[in-house]
């Protein structure tokens, strides 16, 4: 199966990018997504809303998570499709997994997609949840031999953390160029995002004032997936407080915004 992030528009960027003589050696290493401190029983003690600053915008009705949600100038928004099981964060990196590959991009690819001076914005489309049989793996990480979960979820909540794409030895010729690995740097500036529905996006996150000043651009991960999926047996009150099962899937449209490509609608 083809790689979802090989398309026209990231090979047209990437020779802009070597024209310019900026772009990063094809070479990269990330860390696993695997959250490994996370229990299927893990309730949320956080707060709702935001941490450590940045702005949101409510998400315009017509919101539907693909590349037309662009207007003005420039390539078309970037779009990726986030498939994962739950205890799984989304994060660029270099995955032997056809499955990891297929949903996330490697840190080569990332530092071109989401490289920009200025402008830098993502928003997220939660979709419906998928309903694997048990012993099918269906999604990058699953843990096969149970059912997946009695009730799919109809909302989620998450947290999205900042990453700087690094590089311990620069070319001294192009300081653009990296003669070694690429690699992720720590998670800053969290935002925790609120429950959004199914076939719902989350508020435009506005990364341009929050990342630091990197020559190999700032990724984003995205981790500790609550749903609703445990607690709609009850008549009541039923939050996303729950992080999406090991057995389970989570799905969601990543839209990234920089200074090349068009703004949100």
């Amino acid at each position: 199966m083809k790689r979802l992030f090989k398309t026209a528009f990231i090979s047209t960027l990437l020779i802009t990018f070597l024209s310019a003589g900026c772009s990063p050696e094809p070479t990269s290493s990330g860390s696993s997504g695997t959250d490994a401190g996370a229990t299927d029983t893990e309730t949320d003690t956080g707060n709702g809303g935001t941490t450590g600053g940045g702005s949101t915008t409510q998400p315009p009705n017509n919101c539907s998570g693909t590349t037309s949600d662009g207007q003005g100038e420039g390539y078309p928004i970037h779009q990726f499709s986030m498939m994962l099981a739950g205890h799984q964060s989304w994060m660029p990196g270099t995955y032997s997994d056809s499955m990891a590959q297929q949903t996330m991009p490697t840190l080569s690819e990332a530092s071109i997609v989401f490289k920009s001076d200025s402008r830098l914005k993502v928003r997220l489309k939660v979709n419906n949840q998928a309903y694997p049989t048990a012993g099918e793996t269906y999604c990058y990480g699953r843990a096969t031999g149970q059912s997946s979960d009695a009730y799919p979820y109809t909302k989620i909540r998450f947290r999205v953390h900042l990453r700087d794409i690094m590089c311990d030895t620069p070319d001294p010729q192009n300081p653009n160029n990296c003669t070694s690995a690429l690699y992720l740097g720590p998670r800053y500036r969290t935002q925790y995002i609120d429950p959004v529905s199914v076939d719902s996006c989350s508020p435009i996150i506005d990364l341009g004032t929050l990342r630091n000043s990197t020559q190999f651009g700032t990724t984003i991960e995205v981790e500790d997936v609550k749903s609703d999926s445990t607690c709609q047996s009850n008549s009541t009150f039923c939050p996303a407080e729950k992080i999406v099962r090991a057995a389970s899937c989570w799905h969601m449209n990543l839209q990234v915004v920089t200074d090349f490509t068009q703004d949100f609608k």
